[in-house]
C-alpha cells in the first residue's frame, strides 16, 4: 500500500463550570468578550466560537500537517480559554456531559440558526447540554469521499467506545459509557450514515431530505461521518470530547490514519464489506453503553469481541498507514492507555462525588508542560 498523509484539524466543545459547584454557568459571551479584548485566538492557532448554550465554548483548530501541530494548537487554545474563563469567575471543563443537574434556566446563544434549531425540535434542542470532539482530514475529491464514508463506518462502535466520556447527566450515574450519544442520537439528522453507491447516490439523498423538509440544506446533515460543505474535508463527529490534550491528540492520529487506509484500499480496488444498517446502529449503541468494559460487536463479522480485541484490530489494521505518518507513538501510546485505565468515562466514575468529578475533569483539561 502507498499512503498519502493528509492534512487534520480538530474542533473541541468546553464545558464553562462555577469553580466551586462544578455547575455549568451561561458565560460565553464574557470570556469571548475577554478573549477578544486580549488579542484574539490568532496565536493559538484556532477559531473560537459560540455553541448552542451560553455554557459552551468551542475551538476549531487551523489546518494542521502534523500531530505536533495538533497539541500546540489544543495546548495553547486550552491556556487561552483557562485564562479568560478565570478572568470572569469560571473554570473549562473537558468532557461530554456534565454530571451535575441540567441548568433550570435557558440560556440559549442568541444567534438565527441555533434559535430556529430550538423552535424546531423544542425540548431536545433545550437539553442538548452535551459536548463533543470533531476531527476533519483533507478530502478534495468528494466521489472519493464518499467511497471513504462507506469504508469508514465499520470502525464507528470502537471509536464511539474508546472516546466515551459521558457517564453521568442531570446528577445520576446513567449506566452509560457515553451518555451524550444517546442525548444526540435523538435528532433525525444523527447517527451514522447510509451506505451511498456513488456521489450522485448521495445527492439524490440530500435533494430528497431537502424536498421533504427534514433539513434546510446539506450543511444541516450531523452524521457520525459527513462531507462538510464550508470546508474540503471528511468530517468524524461522534466522538464525545476528551478531556486530556493527548487523548485528542492520539484520536486524531488515528483518524487521519482510517482515512489514509480507507483511501489506499479504495485505491487498490478492495471490495468494501456489506454493513447491515441495522447491525451498525445497534453495534454503536452497544459501545456507547459499556464503553471499553464488556463485549464489543464487530459489525463486518457481526461477531462479540472483547473491546481490547477489537481494538488490536482496528490498531493492526491501521499499522502501515501509521508507520507512513512516521506519527505512530501518540496513537498507539493512546490505545495501550486505554488497555490499561480505561476512558474518560471510566476515570469519571472514580472520582467520588459528582462536584470532585467536575474537579477532576477541570485539573486534567489542564493542558500538560509535558509533552509526550
Amino acid at each position: 500500500m502507498s499512503f498519502k498523509v493528509p492534512t487534520v484539524g480538530v474542533e473541541e466543545e468546553y464545558q464553562l463550570v462555577d469553580p466551586q459547584s462544578g455547575a455549568l454557568i451561561p458565560n460565553c459571551k464574557e470570556v469571548m468578550r475577554t478573549i477578544r479584548r486580549n488579542g484574539g485566538s490568532e496565536e493559538a492557532h484556532s477559531e473560537i466560537q459560540h455553541e448552542l448554550h451560553l455554557n459552551q465554548i468551542e475551538m476549531a483548530s487551523d489546518v494542521c500537517s502534523s500531530l505536533e501541530e495538533v497539541r500546540d494548537a489544543l495546548t495553547q487554545t486550552r491556556r487561552m480559554l483557562i485564562d479568560a474563563a478565570r478572568s470572569n469567575e469560571s473554570e473549562l471543563a473537558s468532557a461530554g456531559t456534565n454530571p451535575l443537574p441540567i441548568p433550570a434556566d435557558e440560556a440559549l446563544t442568541p444567534k438565527d440558526r441555533y434559535q430556529a434549531m430550538t423552535d424546531r425540535y423544542q425540548q431536545i434542542a433545550r437539553d442538548l447540554f452535551i459536548f463533543g470532539c470533531h476531527v476533519h482530514v483533507a478530502m478534495e475529491d468528494r466521489e472519493l469521499g464518499i467511497q471513504v464514508m462507506n469504508r469508514c463506518r465499520r470502525w464507528l462502535p470502537i471509536l464511539q467506545a474508546i472516546t466515551a466520556n459521558s457517564p453521568f447527566w442531570d446528577g445520576v450515574d446513567t449506566g452509560y459509557a457515553s451518555y451524550r450519544r444517546e442525548l444526540w442520537a435523538q435528532w433525525p439528522m444523527a447517527g451514522p450514515p447510509a451506505h451511498f453507491d456513488s456521489l450522485a447516490d448521495y445527492q439524490s439523498c440530500v435533494d430528497d431530505l431537502v424536498a421533504c423538509g427534514a433539513i434546510k440544506d446539506e450543511s444541516f446533515l450531523y452524521w457520525d461521518i459527513r462531507l462538510p460543505t464550508r470546508v474540503p474535508t471528511i468530517e468524524f463527529r461522534a466522538a464525545d470530547v476528551m478531556t486530556r490534550v493527548e487523548e485528542t491528540v492520539g484520536y486524531v492520529g488515528m483518524i487521519r490514519a482510517i482515512v489514509m487506509l480507507a483511501v489506499s484500499e479504495e485505491e487498490l480496488g478492495k471490495p468494501i464489506a456489506s454493513i447491515r444498517p441495522s447491525v451498525l446502529s445497534y453495534a454503536i449503541w452497544h459501545a456507547a453503553r459499556y464503553g471499553m468494559n464488556d463485549q464489543l460487536v464487530d459489525p463486518e463479522s457481526c461477531e462479540m469481541v472483547p473491546a481490547s480485541e477489537l481494538l488490536n484490530r482496528l490498531m493492526t489494521a491501521l499499522d502501515p498507514a501509521l508507520k507512513a505518518t512516521g506519527e505512530a507513538r501518540p496513537v498507539e501510546a493512546f490505545a495501550n492507555e486505554l488497555i490499561k485505565s480505561g476512558t474518560g468515562a471510566d476515570r469519571q466514575r472514580r472520582g467520588g462525588e459528582l462536584s470532585s468529578v467536575v474537579a477532576s475533569v477541570v485539573s486534567e483539561t489542564v493542558p500538560s508542560a509535558i509533552l509526550a
